[in-house]
């Protein structure tokens, strides 16, 4: 109760800058809080009433309009247990979004001749070098492979040092080797063959701005883009000095429990360690925006326009692009232990926000950047009428459809609604918007129905306007997921070789995508479902440490140990050095002692 009449307080007192002329809208706004979708006539949400629901101690919220920073707030306490309020120049840790400033280094670099985006990054690496394999023989990794996560490089992000933990080297992360906590960075797939988000790839791109320019990270950042730009809140330095650790917010995890030590480090600075304010981060956001018209600071309109050009799956160099209808937005999110970050801004008009708080809630983000976006009439943000369902919809779309080789999902009527389900998920409600358009609650992507052949199909509508197509399927036709859960396994488990027997590509029944929907199961809540998901990848995958480990942790979250320990050693037949196990099998080993 005492942190909460403080919390209070501390929202409605704020720290703002950028004068009085947005008060009555950064009012509208702190009233205004919305879900993903939003209908004309919903009471929105206080910001003191989502800071107190999700548990976020501290945020600031700095807003770009008429292409400048027009105002910067912060809320809250940087340390609950303490007691102290966020102020202007309390830093906060920005995660992922440390690489789109990071990829401006880098491509000031290229801008200034001492680094080439095409040329192999081998050629310009000094003190470490990226070894070449099999997936390296026809394609060498380049800087923007490096930038656009297509070089196909292992380590996906860093889980950073705990206080009082050994804190390795650059070249020791590069390997896994000595007290790194991640494994090696290296390429296992061809490079520029597919997207795949690596925080390593940003980690080797360090090591490349290192070798060129001949000064620590965090020095030649300063003079390429932080002291340009008057970031100058701003640091890579990791960990921070005494003089601004006592501006440093403390971390607060996702059961809101304190970070232990109130924050990690990362030695992988490019890809996870800067500290920054919302302002700055938005200060940032307006060069980009300005150097795309021609008008920067620093960086020239052909290195922007990198930026911001989708290399593959919608990222570019340093930033993701999204469609919103007819608006294009450059955007980022981050998250550190205890911190999440997000910068949004339009590409081609001057608004935008970015959203810093002290524990990991990113959703608390999303509906700060919603209420932002309805106040200032940003494009490609709408709001929705709800109206009635026609008679006709309720008639035709019930039914079951394939949502891919592995899983299916159900449109059911209740009354004079409609809902669709996922297998052993919650339903959500089809809100009918018109124009023969659906939403839900949670989810941006407009759902519509045909009629083909005879039989509805559902559609997703994504961003671009192409539809993702998934039709109804026939009474008493199963896929794995629904035999996997209804039983019998041996059953499920045909099924699922089946699939991957006639379409080996198939990516619904790969180990990554197995593995990555049973821990979103477990997450969930739902052990069991996860457990049986996980099983069916160890059966399929026998020689994946990562997938027996999945099993084991599994096990551990429910509480049966025996079995945890005997799918951790499974992992470590495979693997004798999987990390993640050898630790998870000291400790349960030694907990029965």
């Amino acid at each position: 109760m005492k942190y909460r009449l403080v919390l209070m307080l501390l929202v409605a007192i704020g720290q703002v800058t950028g004068g009085d002329s947005h008060t009555q809208r950064i009012a509208r706004i702190e009233d205004g809080l919305r879900p993903a979708v939003t209908i004309k006539g919903d009471p929105g949400w206080t910001i003191e009433e989502r800071m107190e629901h999700y548990g976020v101690p501290g945020v600031g919220i700095a807003v770009i309009h008429d292409d400048r920073v027009a105002w910067f707030k912060t809320y809250g306490v940087s340390d609950r247990e303490a007691g102290t309020p966020v102020k202007p120049d309390t830093l906060f840790q920005a995660g992922s979004v440390s690489k789109p400033v990071a990829a401006f280094s880098a491509l000031k670099l290229v801008a200034d001749g001492k680094l080439t985006l095409e040329g192999s990054v081998n050629d310009k690496l000094k003190s470490w070098k990226l070894p070449d394999n099999e997936f390296t023989k026809e394609k060498k990794v380049t800087l923007t492979h490096l930038l656009s996560h297509t070089g196909g490089l292992t380590v996906h992000g860093f889980p950073g040092y705990a206080v009082g933990e050994p804190v390795p080297t650059l070249t020791q992360v590069l390997d896994g080797s000595g007290p790194a906590n991640t494994g090696a960075i290296r390429v296992d797939t061809e490079p520029g063959s597919q997207w795949r988000y690596s925080g390593g790839g940003y980690t080797i791109a360090q090591q490349l701005m290192i070798d060129v320019a001949g000064k620590p990270f965090p020095e030649l950042t300063k003079e390429l883009v932080l002291e340009p730009l008057g970031m100058r809140r701003s640091t890579y330095r990791q960990p921070l000095p005494p003089e601004l650790l006592k501006h440093a917010a403390a971390g607060y995890l996702p059961d809101k429990s304190p970070v232990a030590g109130k924050r990690h480090t990362y030695p992988e600075m490019a890809a996870a360690g800067l500290w920054t304010t919302a302002e700055d981060l938005a200060l940032f956001a307006v060069e980009v925006q300005q150097a795309l018209r021609g008008k920067g600071k620093v960086l020239s309109k052909e290195m922007a326009q990198k930026m911001v050009e989708a290399v593959d799956d919608g990222y570019g160099h340093g930033l993701g692009v999204a469609q919103r209808g007819d608006h294009v937005y450059f955007t980022h999110g981050g998250w550190d232990e205890g911190f999440c970050a997000n910068l949004t801004a339009h590409r081609d008009q001057g608004y935008g926000i970015a959203v810093m708080i002290n524990s990991n809630h990113p959703e608390f983000m999303s509906e700060v950047t919603r209420a932002v976006a309805e106040e200032y009439g940003w494009g490609g943000y709408e709001v929705y009428d709800k109206l009635a369902v026609p008679e006709i919809a309720l008639e035709r779309y019930p039914g079951r459809y394939r949502y891919n080789a592995e899983q299916a999902f159900v449109v059911r009527r209740d009354g004079k609604q409609l809902f669709m389900q996922y297998v052993g998920s919650k339903p959500e409600e089809l809100l009918y918007v018109g124009d023969d358009r659906f939403m839900r609650r949670e989810r941006t992507a407009p759902i519509g129905f045909t009629e083909e052949d005879g039989a509805s199909v559902f559609h997703f509508v994504l961003s671009n306007g192409e539809r993702q197509t998934h039709r109804r399927l026939a009474d008493g036709e199963r896929v794995p997921r629904e035999l996997l859960l209804s039983g019998p396994y041996d059953q499920a488990l045909a099924a699922y070789r089946a699939v991957l027997k006639e379409t080996p590509e198939e990516a619904s029944v790969s180990e990554g995508y197995l593995n990555n929907q049973g821990l979103g199961l477990l997450e969930s809540g739902q052990i069991d479902e996860a457990i049986a998901v996980l099983r069916v990848a160890t059966d399929l995958y026998a020689g994946s440490a990562n997938a027996w480990d999945s099993l084991g942790f599994a096990h551990r979250e429910k509480g049966d140990h025996g079995q945890a320990i005997r799918y951790y050693q499974k992992a470590l037949q495979v693997d004798p050095e999987f990390r993640s196990a050898v630790q998870a099998l000291s400790e349960l080993e030694a907990s029965r002692n």
